[in-house]
């Protein structure tokens, strides 16, 4: 069976984090870089990231490392800050022992020579990253088509896909392609995956204004059940038994990537549910 992970913040609460993590039984946790506020102007407050390094050191997990959702490979203007970031989040993903660094695709530019800056530094890191997978994540913003042929253009060992399944199902409602077809294809290249929940409903601000589609807060998107929620498995509208059963034979790790600290009264509930699902990996 593979691993199952929960994604956390990883900052000042991070022993309570990792602790209810091993308590509800999950063995794998993904570790956000927004969550540890430990990045400035491209490189780790030293005291800040020994102090995290020794706190993670002291639990026994599959750690995968999510990158800053600041970091942008396509950002040609800024190039040195962006890329002194990638090397700063690889670092860090080595230095705790990360399996996987998740860096979003996002949406592909009309210009060519952004996409040639975005593989560029995909390579560069690859060149350092070692046994560690840099595992580029389909977005909603796009279709899940160019980020497998990004991955196959590319075709280095430790450059494979993090599909995520949420982001997956939002996409194939807002540009109307087949979501079970999509997942077949990615599959030769998934090497780590995202699990959530969400009702398929596409928030056209996330395109329009991603700095105001930030903003919003539960209130204003769970109502109407509208964008990438990242509600508990099961509480959304994806059919993930019939993805799990498409997944059959995976064996990487499964990351339920969802705002747990907003469901608190049932994350018992919430794991039961999302054990059940990678058990039909098997």
């Amino acid at each position: 069976m593979g691993h199952l992970g929960i994604s956390i913040r990883g900052g000042e609460r991070r022993e309570a984090e990792l602790t209810l993590a091993r308590r509800l039984g999950y063995d794998a946790v993904e570790i956000s870089m927004d969550g540890t506020g430990m990045m400035f102007g491209g490189r780790p407050h030293r005291q800040m990231l020994r102090d995290a390094l020794d706190e993670f050191a002291r639990h026994e997990f599959v750690y995968s490392v999510h990158s800053p959702s600041s970091l942008d490979l396509r950002d040609r203007a800024n190039r040195e800050v962006q890329l002194a970031l990638a090397q700063s989040t690889l670092r860090f993903c080595r230095d705790v022992g990360g399996r996987v660094l998740v860096l979003h695709f996002e949406r592909r530019s009309a210009d060519p020579a952004d996409e040639a800056a975005f593989e560029d530094a995909i390579r560069l890191l690859s060149d350092d990253a070692g046994d560690v997978l840099l595992g580029i994540e389909d977005i909603e913003v796009e279709r899940v088509e160019p980020v497998i042929e990004c991955v196959r253009r590319i075709n280095r060992p430790n450059v494979v896909m993090t599909l995520d399944i949420g982001h997956a199902y939002l996409a194939a409602a807002q540009f109307q392609f087949d979501f079970f077809e999509a997942l077949k294809a990615a599959l030769p290249c998934v090497r780590h995956v995202h699990m959530n929940d969400n009702f398929g409903r596409y928030d056209p601000l996330r395109l329009e204004n991603f700095t105001l589609y930030r903003t919003q807060t539960p209130a204003d998107k769970f109502p109407l059940g509208k964008g990438d929620l990242h509600l508990p498995v099961g509480w959304g509208a994806i059919p993930l038994e019939r993805v799990f059963d498409l997944l059959r034979g995976y064996q990487g790790t499964v990351i339920h990537e969802y705002a747990y600290n907003l469901f608190l009264p049932f994350v018992e509930q919430d794991y039961a549910r999302a054990r059940a699902l990678v058990a039909r990996l098997d």
